[in-house]
């Protein structure tokens, strides 16, 4: 993936989870906390992991910043096909010009083994 900076989620089981693998691809790290007005203040665009289309309603309310402010959101489907959804998302980034990307998905989706599979294939 040619991104510089991935922000996650902080206090959240999902992005502790994807730590070990943004650090895996020494990619730069930075706490993303809704506390702020301009909370996607930095950011170039915004992805979430979703099974089967599902969203929470914080994920979706900080999907609602992100279209008010007109910065690109991607969603991948952990439960989709897993190479079509890689390609999507790498086609996303470059297409977008995004280099700072806040990763979001509920902790529920640590139960899946395919955020596993999809996690693997991102590099």
């Amino acid at each position: 993936m040619k991104l510089n900076k991935i922000f996650l989620k902080d206090n959240s089981r999902f992005s502790h989870y994807l730590t070990s693998w943004v650090n895996e691809l020494n990619i730069e790290i930075q706490e993303f906390s809704t506390k702020n007005e301009d909370s996607e203040e930095g950011i170039d665009g915004l992805v979430i992991f979703t099974e089967n289309q599902e969203v929470d309603k914080e994920i979706l309310d900080i999907r609602s910043i992100f279209d008010k402010n007109q910065k690109p959101v991607h969603k991948i489907d952990i439960n989709g096909t897993l190479m079509v959804g890689v390609s999507n998302l790498e086609l996303w980034i470059e297409r977008n010009g995004c280099k700072k990307v806040l990763f979001l998905g509920s902790d529920v989706m640590l139960e899946n083994p395919n955020l596993e599979r999809y996690l693997a294939n991102l590099k």
